[in-house]
Formats: C-alpha cells, structure tokens, sequence
C-alpha cells in the first residue's frame, strides 16, 4: 500500500537476457513516491517493500543500443545502461573490468539456468 492507504499497482517486466520476471511499479526517470531519486535513463522502478520509507529500488531498464529489456544482473549503467550482450559484442568500448564483470554475470546466469 502506499503512504494513502491505497493498493500499489505492480506490473512484471520480464530480463530478456535471463528470463526472470520482475515486479514494477513505476517506468521512468523519477518515481513520484520518492521525488529526491532522479535517475538518468527511464528505467523500472519498485517501490522498496522493506523501508517504512519512500525509497526506491531499480530493477531492470532498456538497453541503449538494441532495447532489450535487462536486469541489473544482466547489465551494466555506463553513461547509460548496456545489456550484457551488447557489451560483449561491443568491448572495444568498454574498459576491460565492465567486460570481464559482465562476462562473469552472463556466465552464472546462464549456469543457473542450465540447473533449473
């Protein structure tokens, strides 16, 4: 519920890198619940259901380059937010900790996958 008593509506938006689905509640730059945290790209936003507080909590945002929705897991916010795959077809233009970072993620996704 939000500070009025009123029921929160919550969407999923679905990581199409890993597949998980992830609860919204707000698309944008801004969150009007918690209108000190402006964030850079629109990106999905949840209110924090464990702060008593109006916080906020990203959960996933669009790539820059191909569109694709990505979880944080699956991406990475360099100046602007990158899919993992998208860094590795594009590593000449990212420092090589982003790369290795993002592979490293990719690689225990996709093992985590494989398991489940």
């Amino acid at each position: 519920m939000n500070d009025g008593g009123q029921e929160v509506r919550r969407d999923l938006v679905v990581c199409q890198i890993c597949q998980i689905n992830l609860p919204y509640d707000f698309y944008g730059k801004k969150a009007p619940y918690c209108p000190g945290v402006i964030y850079f790209d629109d990106t999905y936003l949840l209110r924090d259901p464990y702060s008593p507080e109006p916080r906020v909590v990203a959960v996933a945002g669009p790539c820059d380059l191909c569109s694709s929705i990505a979880c944080l897991d699956c991406s990475v916010f360099y100046t602007k937010r990158f899919c993992g795959k998208c860094i590795l077809e594009n590593s000449d233009g990212f420092p090589s900790q982003i790369v290795v970072g993002i592979k490293d993620k990719l690689q225990q996704v996709m093992r985590h996958q494989a398991e489940t």
